[in-house]
């Protein structure tokens, strides 16, 4: 047996919960509330504003969760491989080197402060035992991902397409 590899998502008031979401697909949606279901996003829509700590996604917090056997998992990579669309007024904020779960927040995050990467990093952007040069031997999770969608009021009303995702890493 290979390894396996899920995104996993906590939410809620600290220590949180944590969901594997599965590898591919509609895991997750940017809305106002903190859960870890792709559903009622359209009941929870982030309105768009200028206005500081408004027009913000909850946080969402993810990481990979790899199980199955293998020696080593390091050089942890992830980026925006596809962009929403239209993407007028929406910027994509993040931090891949988070060791510990906080509540999420909805206001303008103090973790998730830099622009998400729209390209393959070339080398580990996210951390594995707070080192971007960890490894897993066994069974466990990386660092969080843990990323904020902030809506302008430039943006367009209504839905957005899906943006994807890449998390690229080397196995033995």
């Amino acid at each position: 047996m290979a390894e396996t590899f899920n995104w996993s998502q906590t939410y809620g008031s600290s220590p949180g919960t944590a969901v594997d979401l599965g590898s591919t697909g509609n895991l997750f949606n940017f809305k106002t509330v903190d859960d870890a279901t792709a559903g009622n996003y359209t009941t929870n829509p982030i309105t768009a504003s200028d206005t500081v700590d408004q027009g913000r996604s909850f946080e969402v917090w993810m990481r990979a969760h790899f199980t199955g056997t293998f020696t080593s998992i390091t050089n942890i990579q992830f980026w925006r491989s596809s962009d929403f669309s239209p993407a007028t007024g929406l910027t994509l904020y993040w931090n891949g080197v988070q060791t510990s779960y906080v509540t999420p927040i909805q206001i303008d995050s103090t973790i998730a402060t830099s622009t998400v990467p729209t390209a393959d990093p070339g080398t580990a952007n996210v951390s594995i035992g707070g080192s971007l040069a960890g490894t897993l031997s066994s069974a466990g999770y990386t660092d969080y991902i843990v990323l904020q969608l902030d809506v302008a009021s430039t943006c367009p009303s209504g839905d957005t397409s899906l943006a994807g995702f890449t998390l690229q890493y080397d196995v033995v």
